[in-house]
Order: C-alpha cells, then structure tokens, then sequence
C-alpha cells in the first residue's frame, strides 16, 4: 500500500479511483490547471511575497470558481460519517 493509502486508512477514509478514461481525464486536467494557473496569475499580478500572494489567491480562487464550479446533480450531503472516536485535548 502507498504511504497516501496508508494515511486514508488511518482515519478509514476509502479511496475511489476514476475508472473511466474520461473521469481520469477530468482529475488530470484539473490538477495540471490548479499546479500552473496560479503561479502564472501571480506573475501577471507583479506579486514576489507571499504576504501579497496571500492576500491575492482568495481572490483568484473565487474568479476560478466562479467561472469552473458546477452545480451538483443532487443537493444532498452524501459523505458518510467518520467511524472513530474524535480526539480530545486536553
């Protein structure tokens, strides 16, 4: 098991794999977007500090969403419940 199936099965998260090219395909295109965009809008924007970078990426994720998001086929919270107790501090 990889070391990200490891951490998933600590807290018995499963992991659901894209079994068709075209989910692949999605997830690939997705991440290549959200690992290069927001380096090269920052460079447009003329930010070099990551206080100002900060300050920016909400901004910039809101304009991402605003024109990516997609409105969900079912409005219903389907995540399933955590099957372990929480952690306690203190």
């Amino acid at each position: 098991m990889t070391q990200f199936g490891h951490a998933l099965n600590e807290p018995n998260v499963g992991i659901l794999c894209a079994n068709s090219s075209r989910a692949r395909g999605r997830v690939e295109r997705a991440n290549r977007t959200l690992q290069d965009r927001p380096v090269k809008e920052l460079r447009l924007a003329g930010i070099c500090g990551i206080a100002a970078a900060n300050a920016f990426l909400p901004g910039f994720r809101d304009r991402h969403n605003a024109r990516f998001a997609k409105v969900p086929r079912r409005p219903d919270n389907l995540h399933r419940a955590l099957n372990i107790e929480p952690v306690r501090k203190g």
